[in-house]
């Protein structure tokens, strides 16, 4: 017993500095953000602690920046983004998973392949579609290409084949049609590993920024992430105390949706295991 003491501090140490090495852009920019006097903040290591600490500068971001409309639209299109995503993969991996149809294998493949792409390869060929269908500078011309999840498919398979078979076959042999089987057995069972997926889906389009910036022209439909950066390079770039207020204001709602569902991630029942 007295062996592993070793292991275990070095165990707690390797992961203390990682979770300081994380957490120094967030900390650094917070004192900032605080500091109602902006002269020590590139002083080392006095900047993390706020110098006559107050909300100035987040009052400032309020009154100068349309930020609760970019958070209205960031909300709305990754609320969009997580329906489109999870009507649309739940249904394939089950199918992918659960039913034998010809080229099954090679279908499964194909969006696996996908995967290997870089995400910049397909802007080209999405801007012109979506600009064919007339949505650019629309929320819809947004969400869209989104909705292809090669990633959602690959999960929900895998998570949909852990299921068990007798369950399965006993609510065919009852007479439910698939998606019957799907929507009251299948998916009830799986919702652990498809909170997950809706977890992954919401932060994945609420810190989107290349894609909307490319749709997107009006400022009154950007998101977080876009109209905090357009303004922050812009017009409130000489301030680096508002440019660090705006920033921990636009990443604390990931924070919190984390902190609210990280049971998800944790929990070893994430996936259901086949017994």
């Amino acid at each position: 017993m007295m062996q592993r003491w070793p292991v275990v501090c070095a165990r707690y140490a390797g992961m203390a500095l990682f979770a300081m090495f994380t957490l120094f852009p967030f900390l650094w920019a917070l004192s900032v953000g605080l500091s109602t006097d902006p002269s020590g903040i590139w002083h080392f290591p006095a900047a993390f602690v706020p110098v006559e600490p107050g909300a100035y500068w987040f009052k400032r971001v309020f009154a100068e920046m349309p930020f609760l409309r970019y958070v209205g639209n960031s909300l709305l299109l990754s609320a969009l983004t997580v329906a489109g995503v999870l009507a649309l993969t739940v249904p394939c991996g089950y199918a992918l998973a659960q039913l034998r149809f010809p080229g099954r294998r090679v279908l499964f493949g194909a969006m696996l392949l996908t995967l290997t792409l870089p995400s910049e390869v397909a802007i080209v060929p999405n801007f012109v579609t979506i600009s064919r269908l007339g949505l650019v500078d629309s929320h819809l011309g947004v969400v869209l290409p989104n909705l292809a999840s090669a990633f959602g498919v690959f999960l929900m398979k895998q998570s949909f084949e852990q299921l068990p078979a007798e369950v399965i076959d006993a609510a065919r042999v009852d007479g439910a049609g698939e998606w019957q089987v799907l929507l009251r057995v299948a998916a009830p069972l799986n919702l652990p590993a498809i909170g997950t997926l809706a977890i992954f889906t919401l932060v994945t389009a609420w810190n989107d920024y290349l894609w909307p910036a490319v749709v997107l022209t009006t400022r009154t439909r950007l998101p977080i992430s876009v109209g905090v950066f357009n303004d922050l390079t812009g017009p409130f770039a000489v301030s680096t105390s508002l440019v660090m207020a705006a920033v921990v204001m636009a990443v604390v709602p990931v924070i919190v949706l984390f902190a609210l569902t990280q049971r998800f991630f944790l929990a070893p029942q994430a996936l259901p295991m086949r017994g």
